[in-house]
């Protein structure tokens, strides 16, 4: 009971974490694209300029005593900003729950060749936090990059560079981040780097063929987004999560055609709500495809 109870404890201290970091997505949604600092200046109100104050800067909460408005000018905030640090929150609770919370139930569980054989380790709770922060790394940025292309901007290259560099710095050093492995290696850098490689090449030829059948504006973006979902995790997860998210896409690209500046979510989208799901029901999804 107490430890069920800790589990919940820590589920919504994560989710608060991930208000704080919403606030941070509206602010490299917003600054990004205009090629703007993204800590300097601090966050302002954009009519009146005058400092948020930091008892106003509290994710949702702040938007909801300020009644959407300036405290200093009365002008209106867009409720979009406690939406994103909503829908961020729910991520980082869902993934905590879903990981941390089920002690990793919802894992494959990565082969370890031995000797002769084969085992199955089961993850320690250190290794646990890490694909923990790993996937929410992931989900942050196809949020953030869903977003820029919800408001018709070009989405940066440099968007994806922090999480390229994290991806490949830790399949190189954890296997373990790829419950399902690409190939049954032993637990050495080369396992993991080629679990990544193979993810990341797989999802930035997808994307990029989805980028240029849907949005041949957007095949970069979509190259990279798709990428780092292979490289996250893996070839097998990128085929299932960026092949639906480009049929869902073109089905309601017919629809926004049809009703007429009606605009649905673009790729980016239905790839991060694609993530989400099947890092949550990862194992089951696992046997039923691969057999794994």
């Amino acid at each position: 009971m107490g430890g069920s109870i800790s589990c919940w404890v820590i589920a919504i201290w994560v989710a608060a974490i991930g208000g704080a970091v919403g606030s941070f997505l509206n602010v490299v949604v917003y600054r990004l694209p205009a090629g703007m600092s993204l800590s300097h200046p601090g966050s302002h109100c954009p009519q009146c300029k005058r400092p948020i104050r930091w008892h106003d800067n509290v994710p949702v909460f702040g938007w909801l005593i300020l009644r959407g408005r300036c405290r200093d000018c009365r002008a209106r905030i867009p409720i979009r900003y406690p939406l994103v640090e909503g829908l961020v929150a729910a991520i980082f609770f869902t993934v905590a729950i879903a990981e941390g919370a089920s002690g990793g139930a919802n894992l494959p569980v990565r082969p370890l060749p031995v000797g002769d054989g084969v085992i199955y380790p089961a993850l320690s709770s250190g290794e646990l936090a890490g694909l923990v922060g790993w996937h929410l790394l992931l989900l942050c940025t196809l949020v953030a990059s869903a977003l820029i292309d919800r408001d018709g901007q070009r989405v940066p290259a440099r968007l994806f560079l922090p999480g390229l560099l994290v991806g490949l710095a830790g399949s190189a050093i954890w296997p373990h981040l790829h419950p399902q492995a690409a190939v049954v290696l032993a637990a050495r850098p080369s396992a993991g780097i080629i679990d990544g490689l193979a993810g990341l090449a797989l999802g930035a030829l997808l994307g990029a063929a989805g980028g240029w059948s849907l949005d041949r504006s957007a095949r970069p973006a979509k190259a990279w987004s798709a990428g780092l979902v292979g490289l996250y995790l893996g070839w097998q997860p990128a085929a299932v999560i960026v092949l639906l998210a480009i049929v869902c896409r073109a089905i309601l690209r017919g629809a926004e055609r049809i009703a007429g500046g009606w605009r649905t979510p673009g790729l980016d989208a239905w790839m991060a709500a694609g993530a989400l799901v099947w890092i949550s029901g990862w194992a089951a999804f696992a046997r039923l495809l691969f057999r794994t």
